[in-house]
């Protein structure tokens, strides 16, 4: 288990700038923020834009707003200069957030989010899992893509990031890179081996709990973009862990430059290990 933490340890040194190792340098949350918010001018723009849907309403069950197909392409640069496609009749409803967060949030739908959303959608939403781009990337860039977009689309930072840390926690996962959906909004279909969230097993109210962490943690610190990823990585550690206690032999411990790494031991029902990112500048609460 130390060698594992350690080789991360590696790994997070010589990571370089693009999504899917920023991804992995947020595990050491003084890593800066790359992002349309922070630089602009890496790309960070839509083409296509405004988004233009056709009016041919969709009702999808258990979903609180009508979906519409969008009219035209819609791609998006982001701040990596990696480009992201919305195809034409992607279907999005404007919002992307989960259900089960919307009342914490607030109203997901406005002008300044339509665009983030409808690439977001065509990535991971519901009603578009024999759409060319669904699950193509890895979720985890999914998701920072939404982000990016909300930033050009005119969201203010803390807003962004509120909504970035509601589809982290609570919105869909899948295997790397073409696995089969695992989603808190909608199931698709298969296209690899199967995957495990382990979020899936937490109950709804302890989710909305965390995501209440996080939106007051967001508002008192606004954390820079790579901070925010390691609380959200806590906050899911401590989920997973509620739903799967462990004797204390069972974790070890492990210290790098002023941050503690704890690992649950694999489980032997998935395999996995769920690390926790813990900066001890924080409260007890985790703001």
């Amino acid at each position: 288990m130390r060698k594992l933490a350690l080789l991360s340890a590696c790994v997070l040194a010589v990571a370089g700038c693009d999504p899917t190792t920023y991804i992995a340098q947020s595990s050491r949350a003084e890593a800066p923020e790359i992002s349309c918010l922070t630089q602009p001018q890496g790309g960070c723009s839509f083409s296509q834009s405004p988004l233009r849907v056709l009016d041919e309403p969709v009702e999808l069950p258990r979903r609180p707003y009508k979906f519409f197909p969008t009219a035209d392409p819609l791609n998006f640069v982001d701040a990596h200069g990696k480009s992201w496609n919305a195809p034409p009749r992607t279907l999005t409803d404007g919002a992307s957030i989960p259900k089960i967060f919307i009342s914490i949030v607030g109203d997901p739908t406005s002008p300044e989010y339509i665009n983030a959303a409808a690439v977001h959608d065509a990535y991971c939403g519901v009603g578009n899992e024999r759409g060319p781009m669904f699950h193509r990337a890895k979720w985890e860039d999914v998701h920072v893509m939404f982000y990016d977009g909300l930033i050009v689309g005119g969201t203010p930072e803390i807003r962004a990031k509120i909504m970035f840390a509601a589809v982290w926690l609570g919105g869909p996962r899948w295997a790397d890179p073409t696995g089969a959906v695992v989603s808190t909004q909608g199931q698709g279909a298969a296209r690899g081996p199967s995957f495990h969230n382990p979020l899936d097993a937490v109950p709804t109210w302890e989710k909305q709990e965390a995501m209440r962490k996080a939106k007051r943690y967001i508002e008192r610190n606004r954390p820079p973009l790579p901070r925010l990823i390691a609380y959200l990585r806590r906050l899911e550690n401590d989920l997973v862990r509620n739903q799967m206690p462990a004797p204390e032999d069972e974790f070890q411990h492990y210290e790098d430059e002023g941050y503690y790494f704890d690992f649950i031991l694999d489980d032997p029902a998935t395999g996995y290990e769920y690390p926790e990112v813990t900066d001890p500048g924080l409260g007890t609460d985790g703001t």
